[in-house]
């Protein structure tokens, strides 16, 4: 298939300050930061769509106030970039324990820049400037981004108290179609917030982290630093009973602790909790690069393209790791596009990651060749001479198969559940796919087990994308 593909907007920072993205204390205090001040955390989460054509979705943060009657109040001033399809199945942290003013607040206002987003036209028509099977960027303006809280129930921050408040945004509401397809965040909905704990998350915690993928810039028997390129800096506490899985065997140490395996540069995803006091810990690292010195990684959803004349793949990025200094990729950002090559000497993993060792999946079946390459499906490479902006050009010397999130609806419940109504960009099913859970490894949130799902709700999955059966082999189950 022949399609086009075009960079989304680039980061004002590729780095998140530690200050605004810290899992442990941030003490940032913007309003009042002495006594009797209120310490708030935020994190972020997307309401997931439905039937979605939509396959990047950039929202720019560059500010967040609350409202009282006294006026706006500010809480964060910190650029950040959210890449909100992800976030159909994960949460991500915006900040921790920032310092607020006690009182109460009727609203919460979040100013953006121009979002940005990928569209993946799968119908047979053009869709406003977009042509059938293409991929073509979509762009709005900036603004403020309101939600009022109900007036029975507005936020109320009491002195010296610590608060936790979701953010959730609904992209699908911000894809307006009049006179083709664009982008408009000032629409009915795009913004909900809530203090609800889902259902699923553990005792004593408000929130899932997932999937936090960087290179290690510290590390500590009680914490550790990640940095991405594209997605800032998370800080976690981490201690004895943090899990870490090897899924591709790169760890040699003996007597099963395999802290020691992570060094200063090596690459791991951390998958946490939020503490209702406002602490991130690491319930378990998977290394995906134990090597201080790894090579450039990027991470998105793949499509077959000829994007440089030859049999080669595009990518939407979602993720990256970049150590080479004057590489175009230091300077991509959520939505970019990269052309990958391809040869005979380019290898195939799938990285397990929290189901390592887990009863029925596969480690090498379902992602072993180009032929088990499937639209749609989230891959990590490591790349080598990139060249270009528009798209980067890049060699591909591995492939590494990770969780791609995905909407769906219900088709039947059970351990192993199938699903209907997914993106059309990931091709025809023969039938329901099915959905592979596993007890004790994959996360269930709004729902506390497969058995509980209900036929014809919506679901979101993160999920190893497989050309093999199951179709779908679940690290987290969402349900709105």
């Amino acid at each position: 298939m022949k399609a086009k593909l075009f960079f989304g907007i680039l980061a004002t920072c590729a780095v998140v300050l530690l200050s605004s993205c810290s899992g442990k204390s941030n003490n940032v205090c913007l309003e009042s930061c002495g006594p009797g001040a209120a310490t708030l955390s935020l994190t972020i989460s997307d309401t997931p769509p439905a039937k979605t054509s939509i396959v990047s979705f950039t929202l720019p943060v560059i500010g967040i106030t609350l409202t009282s009657s006294a006026g706006q109040t500010p809480v964060s001033s910190t650029t950040q970039n959210f890449e909100l399809t992800r976030l159909q199945s994960d949460t991500n942290l915006i900040a921790t324990t920032l310092g607020v003013t006690a009182g109460t607040y009727t609203a919460i206002n979040v100013t953006v820049s121009a979002p940005s987003a990928v569209f993946a036209n799968s119908s047979s028509s053009t869709v406003g400037t977009c042509v059938a099977g293409a991929y073509c960027t979509l762009t709005g303006n900036p603004g403020t981004i309101t939600y009022t809280f109900p007036a029975n129930s507005p936020l109320i921050l009491t002195a010296n108290s610590k608060q936790w408040l979701n953010l959730d945004f609904n992209y699908n509401n911000a894809i307006v179609t009049t006179n083709g397809i664009g982008i408009d965040i000032t629409q009915t909905g795009v913004l909900t917030a809530s203090t609800t704990v889902p259902t699923g998350v553990s005792s004593g915690n408000v929130a899932n982290i997932d999937d936090f993928t960087g290179g290690v810039t510290a590390i500590s028997a009680s914490s550790i630093t990640l940095v991405s390129s594209v997605r800032g800096t998370l800080i976690a506490t981490i201690g004895s009973s943090t899990q870490i899985f090897d899924p591709q065997s790169q760890c040699t140490q003996a007597g099963g602790n395999l802290l020691p395996c992570i060094k200063l540069g090596s690459i791991v995803s951390l998958q946490g909790v939020l503490s209702n006091t406002g602490v991130a810990t690491a319930t378990s690292l998977d290394v995906i690069d134990q090597s201080a010195t790894p090579a450039d990684e990027v991470e998105g959803i793949l499509y077959p393209s000829n994007c440089n004349g030859g049999s080669n793949y595009g990518m939407i990025l979602g993720d990256s790791e970049i150590f080479t200094s004057g590489s175009p990729l230091t300077s991509a950002n959520f939505g970019a596009g990269i052309c990958l090559t391809l040869n005979q000497a380019t290898t195939f993993a799938i990285d397990t990651g929290v189901l390592t060792g887990q009863s029925g999946v596969p480690t090498t079946v379902g992602f072993a060749g180009t032929g088990d390459i499937l639209a749609g499906q989230t891959v990590r490479a490591k790349v080598t001479s990139a060249t270009g902006t528009s798209p980067v050009n890049a060699t591909a010397t591995e492939l590494i198969l990770r969780f791609s999130r995905i909407t769906g609806t219900v088709a039947s419940s059970g351990t192993t559940f199938t699903v209907n109504g997914l993106p059309a960009y990931l091709g025809n099913f023969n039938g329901a796919p099915q959905v592979a859970t596993h007890t004790n490894a994959t996360i269930f949130e709004g729902v506390t087990d497969p058995n509980s799902l209900t036929v014809g709700s919506t679901v979101s999955i993160n999920a190893l994308y497989l050309k093999a059966a199951p179709t779908f082999q679940a690290a987290k189950v969402r349900v709105p």
